[in-house]
């Protein structure tokens, strides 16, 4: 009764674009128990394409259609694009979901990612509030969104799609190569925390789990192994990331204690 009346108040929202241009992170359980992390996915250059559901009968058409955009690019980008759908208030069980997907012919569940969203640990309205259904593309080392629509505005397989292609392009195999591995210590850190590179770095930059950047430094022609003070940030998880000289990027997280 509750998944009734709250789609009957969606139906009568807006539909919109919202102005939100950086995801927010989330680690969650899959229906498979497979922990996912979604700047994870995104720093490894996947484009995610994000389905929120009750599930109800008004969020059929615009989860189909991201699915269907999402598929479109299997053939010329095979593992680059996936396509991830959770219940809203994490309160309808993977059972529930996937007899919803399979008996509306949203998509093949080998070829998606669902969540129960247990705990309601994906939160929507960290993506700019609430819509059934609701999609949101996301791609890039720097989390950019590239789609973000509610309602019956996500009955829009060619918007989807370009957004899609939007993020490919951003994310292309170019970049990826330009993406560079180092350390933070310590971690947990108090105090301060050392970047661990062998190289030169130019710029640095950390951001919260809500992807609001908290700190931004900039080293002139480069400083090894720079030293950051942390005494400023609240207890929380970070990502930092790091540009070198040579203009290649690199991401880790820490955790400020």
């Amino acid at each position: 009764m509750k998944k009734f009346f709250i789609a009957a108040s969606l139906m009568l929202a807006t539909s919109a674009s919202f102005a939100q241009t950086t995801a927010t992170d989330w680690t969650a359980n899959d229906c498979s128990s497979t922990s996912r992390n979604l700047f994870t996915a995104l720093n490894s250059g996947k484009i995610v394409v994000m389905v929120w559901v009750m599930p109800c009968g008004s969020c059929i058409n615009g989860a189909t259609a991201a699915y269907n955009a999402y598929q479109s690019f299997a053939s010329s980008n095979p593992g680059k694009v996936v396509y991830y759908l959770a219940d809203d208030l994490g309160d309808a069980s993977c059972t529930d979901l996937n007899t919803w997907i399979t008996s509306n012919s949203i998509g093949t569940l080998s070829n998606m990612t669902v969540f129960s969203n247990s705990g309601n640990v994906i939160k929507e309205s960290d993506f700019g509030g609430s819509g059934m259904p609701h999609v949101v593309v996301m791609g890039g080392t720097d989390h950019k969104i590239y789609y973000n629509k509610k309602n019956s505005a996500t009955n829009d397989l060619s918007g989807i799609t370009a957004a899609i292609n939007s993020a490919l392009k951003a994310t292309s195999v170019s970049n990826v190569a330009n993406t560079i591995r180092f350390t933070a210590s310590p971690n947990p850190a108090t105090n301060t925390i050392s970047i661990n590179y062998s190289k030169a770095v130019k710029s640095i930059s950390i951001t919260a789990l809500n992807g609001q950047v908290v700190k931004e430094l900039s080293m002139g022609n480069g400083k090894v192994n720079p030293v950051i003070n942390t005494t400023d940030l609240s207890a929380g998880i970070y990502t930092i990331r790091i540009t070198d000289a040579e203009g290649k990027i690199g991401f880790t997280k820490f955790i400020k204690e």
